[in-house]
């Protein structure tokens, strides 16, 4: 996954896998957390809004089944 890096004071990057519809996000505390099922559209409003926070906690944290990796991207 290429990673997109976003300026946001909790996320560093997000990625987006087209074959398996996975969003992934790279927190500044070093989490990084898939979410399964996220169509692109979610992927590039993403990428374009200005407070990436206020949309991730709006649009993406609890609507998609996540999966927490370890370590960076």
């Amino acid at each position: 996954m290429e990673h997109h890096p976003v300026k946001s004071s909790r996320i560093t990057s997000i990625a987006w896998d087209e074959k398996s519809s996975t969003l992934e996000i790279a927190f500044r505390n070093a989490d990084v957390i898939q979410y399964q099922g996220v169509p692109a559209r979610i992927f590039r409003d993403f990428l374009v809004v200005v407070s990436k926070g206020r949309f991730y906690d709006g649009v993406i944290k609890g609507k998609y089944p996540e999966k927490k990796r370890n370590g960076r991207h």
